[in-house]
């Protein structure tokens, strides 16, 4: 865990203990929520909502390089994320906090994949 958190914190750019990642499937696809400890905390609010905002161009063109650099493994269903890139809508909204990108689909199998990556992140980053 302590090897994933200083990979996290160089790949998103700040410090991992100050937020909480949410990490939720849902019928059409999921849901990434981060939020700074402290609502105060302005600084680490803009570096969420510009690394969500990171997440979502990067996802959109189907690159996953940082949930594989962050992990050092490969990411289940980030394969399948990436053929099939053109059929996930990303939307971001932003909270007080933070901010959630929301990831849907229309395609069941897709829905499967990006589940997978949700419950895969869930795991990894039980209690953060």
């Amino acid at each position: 865990m302590t090897q994933m958190m200083q990979r996290g914190n160089l790949a998103i750019g700040f410090d991992q203990n100050k937020i909480t990642h949410e990490f939720s499937p849902t019928e059409d696809g999921g849901q990434i929520k981060i939020t700074a400890l402290d609502e105060n905390d302005n600084q680490t609010i803009n570096q969420i909502n510009n690394h969500t905002r990171d997440i979502q161009s990067d996802f959109t063109k189907g690159i996953f390089t940082k949930p594989f650099f962050i992990h050092a493994e490969s990411v289940p269903g980030t394969d399948s994320m990436t053929q099939n890139k053109d059929q996930i809508q990303y939307k971001i909204q932003d909270l007080k906090n933070g901010s959630i990108l929301i990831l849907s689909t229309n395609n069941s199998n897709l829905v499967n994949s990006i589940n997978q990556v949700m419950t895969f992140q869930s795991t990894e980053h039980k209690g953060h």
